[in-house]
């Protein structure tokens, strides 16, 4: 069993290690636009994640699977380290929630990819910066890596619930 929770630790860090770059990643994604005005000439714009709702909600699901995570983390690190769960009683919910937290991160890295190609089809980039969309992609691309970290996870989480709790006789 000792192998399955220090897999399980690897996988929760490396989860938390990229939910934690992809919100750094989108967060600091910007960029500036000229625009040509008929009145006003050029008008610099500036735009970043906040101006499009598939990229915010993107910073939603891995900023909540970041502080998931973490606190997944810290208990894989005491299950690991002595062997035994934090509390027995919230094992079940334990693997239910890792389910559960790992699809809304997945969905999140989905609606970041779908716009990234969305806003690729525009005529020419008319709206946004390709610097800005390849930083935006490899933001979805750390939330589809911590996606798979947890699901893994959630499965490896399972089989140490099943082994230890159901089979014991």
């Amino acid at each position: 069993m000792g192998c399955l929770a220090i897999v399980n630790l690897l996988l929760r860090v490396l989860s938390f290690v990229c939910l934690a770059t992809s919100v750094t990643i989108l967060t600091t994604s910007s960029s500036d636009m000229s625009v040509a005005s008929v009145f006003h000439g050029d008008v610099e714009v500036k735009y970043g994640f906040s101006d499009f709702y598939a990229y915010r909600y993107m910073l939603a699901c891995s900023g909540a699977g970041f502080v998931y995570s973490l606190l997944q983390t810290a208990i894989a690190i005491i299950h690991a380290k002595t062997g035994d769960c934090v509390c027995d009683k919230l094992s079940l919910f334990d693997v239910y929630a890792d389910k559960i937290m790992s699809m809304i991160v997945g969905t999140g890295a989905a609606a970041g990819f779908g716009l990234t190609v969305d806003l690729n089809r525009l005529p020419s980039r008319a709206m946004v910066t390709v610097d800005f969309l390849n930083k935006a992609n490899a933001a979805a691309g750390f939330c589809l890596a911590g996606f798979a970290c947890n699901m893994i996870s959630s499965f490896i989480s399972f089989k140490i619930f099943k082994d230890d709790y159901l089979y014991d006789c």
